[in-house]
């Protein structure tokens, strides 16, 4: 077997596990939304959730942004 044969194979064999991990929901970009949810700050301090939170419910979408989850 000639050797572009070979290569045009085994690229193709390559290629065709390509798409499960980098698809949108594939392995790779649930690790990157893990890892980007990992680095946002969870906590604030009392003067800072006093400043977003003070007032407003819980789950208000400004609290959650500066604060994250509530606790």
């Amino acid at each position: 077997m000639p050797w572009p044969v070979i290569w045009v194979c085994a690229l193709s064999l390559a290629l065709l596990g390509c798409s499960e991990v980098h698809r949108r929901d594939g392995w790779a970009d649930r690790a990157a939304h893990r890892d980007a949810l990992e680095n946002i700050p969870t906590r604030c301090t009392s003067q800072e959730r006093e400043r977003y939170c003070e007032g407003k419910p819980a789950n208000d979408p400004e609290c959650i942004e500066h604060c994250g989850d509530p606790e």
